[in-house]
């Protein structure tokens, strides 16, 4: 069931509930948390190190991607205040009871930022990142059927935070009288690290109106890493970061320093192909230079490295392009790696690190998970993030190709699997429910974004003002 914005909450305002304090409170899924004045907010960094990060991949952590309260209480309702620190972004909480999903709330943004179409989104992007720092009203959540009146024993309660727009917890309540205990998680913990297919947002987490196709997971726990931890019965860190997935430092420190481990997997390369950031002779060398970090911390846990899923045709063999959705140029710039070239170069090192003593590691393509066939059912409405249909079916191909019988991270943990779904059949539910503009927009092929590009080279030489702007690209 899903509970959206002013839906009836049973009378819960006349109910008397319990203040919960919320240093009681405990976060599954982040690095850190810092206290505010009025509340607590989770990061998916160190906050003590927020300094030694890129500002555009600060700004993305703040998004609490796989970020969950979890306690365990007899109550039948629960209720969440939160401060929104992004005026733009919609904000979506999921909560499950005993691992069973109970219920979503959505709430609007406050301030949307209407697209026309995917042709403004190099020249939208300023604006949004100069608004990233507003913030917004304070929300109140309520799940007022968390647990049916005549039950009340004591369960485990999972609330998923919001993925797109970061925020502060300053208040949370229970039913009055309502027990509460500390639920630690006891299953094996996957740390995934990734770009914004990891993190679960496309444009539509910036942007809003009928112009923006879908790029987003559903819900806050429908994200892939999220689909397939949930399949595999796993303890979920996901360190997606929405554009900012460019092998920092910073970053295979992170995961280096986390305790308790039982198996990785870095999605690598779709940003630094969109950004340029690394040039074909630096990128093969960072991936290695990331991956001893990580084993500095962690030699021995398995560790799956996966390249690009599929991109829009010119992705696959053109290089960086400077206006997002489209190539910005007839002709490959040589410096810089294609995503074909970059899964080559991931296999690679990945085979060379293998040769050298390590048989933890091993790699898996991205095409795996998310393929042309993918891109020609309508999966990837943007031509770049899947829809929300795509990402679950890449949680569900990635669970078995991790976590399967022949699992390459923590075989087993799954049963063979049923025949696979063709990815149109997949695509069925969204075709029904997307508008005509984003079925278009799926339909584009080569020449369609190379007349884009025509259009978008003209806007581009009259505000140039994106290509310094960081932001989410994938």
């Amino acid at each position: 069931q899903r509970h959206d914005k002013g839906a009836d909450w049973r009378g819960l305002e006349e109910c008397t509930m319990r203040d919960v304090r919320l240093e009681d409170l405990h976060f599954d899924g982040c690095v850190s948390t810092q206290q505010h004045p009025d509340g607590v907010q989770p990061w998916r960094l160190p906050v003590k190190d927020v300094e030694l990060f890129h500002p555009d991949l600060v700004r993305s952590a703040g998004g609490a991607s796989g970020v969950r309260i979890r306690f365990r209480s007899d109550t039948g309702s629960v209720r969440l205040r939160v401060r929104r620190l992004r005026t733009y972004c919609r904000y979506d909480y999921d909560l499950f009871v005993d691992g069973a999903f109970v219920a979503s709330h959505v709430e609007d943004p406050e301030h949307p930022i209407a697209l026309a179409g995917l042709s403004e989104v190099p020249l939208r992007f300023p604006e949004a990142m100069a608004r990233a720092g507003d913030e917004g009203s304070e929300l109140m959540i309520t799940f007022g059927d968390a647990a049916p009146a005549a039950s009340r024993e004591e369960r485990v309660f999972e609330l998923w935070l919001s993925t797109a727009g970061p925020q502060v917890v300053t208040g949370f309540w229970l039913d009055e009288g309502a027990s509460l205990a500390p639920a630690p998680d006891p299953r094996p913990l996957w740390v995934t690290h990734g770009s914004s297919i990891s993190h679960g947002t496309g444009f539509d987490a910036i942007f809003s109106g009928p112009g923006c196709p879908a790029g987003s997971a559903r819900s806050p726990s429908r994200s892939w890493p999220a689909v397939a931890a949930r399949e595999a019965g796993l303890n979920l860190l996901n360190l997606g970061y929405s554009g900012q997935c460019h092998l920092d430092q910073a970053v295979a420190r992170t995961i280096r320093d986390l305790d308790g481990v039982a198996a990785i997997s870095l999605k690598l390369g779709i940003n630094v192909h969109n950004y340029g950031s690394l040039s074909l002779r630096s990128f093969a060398q960072a991936a290695l230079g990331f991956l001893a970090t990580v084993r500095d911390g962690h030699p021995t846990v398995p560790l799956l490295v996966l390249s690009p899923v599929h991109g829009s045709g010119w992705r696959e063999d053109g290089s960086c392009s400077a206006l997002i959705v489209a190539p910005d140029r007839e002709a490959v710039d040589p410096r810089y790696p294609t995503l074909s070239q970059m899964r080559t170069e991931l296999e690679r090192v990945v085979g060379l690190l293998q040769r050298r003593g390590d048989d933890r590691i091993a790699y898996a393509s991205g095409l795996d998970l998310f393929g042309p066939d993918d891109f020609a059912a309508g999966l990837a409405p943007d031509q770049l993030h899947p829809s929300p249909d795509g990402y679950e079916l890449m949680g569900q191909r990635f669970a078995q190709l991790a976590f399967g019988p022949r699992g390459r991270l923590l075989p087993g943990r799954l049963p063979p699997a049923p025949t696979a779904v063709p990815a149109k059949a997949a695509a069925g539910a969204w075709r029904t429910s997307s508008s005509g503009a984003a079925v278009a927009t799926a339909a584009l092929g080569r020449r369609g974004f190379r007349c884009l590009a025509e259009a978008l080279s003209l806007a581009s030489r009259r505000s140039r003002v994106h290509r310094a702007g960081g932001g989410p690209r994938a």
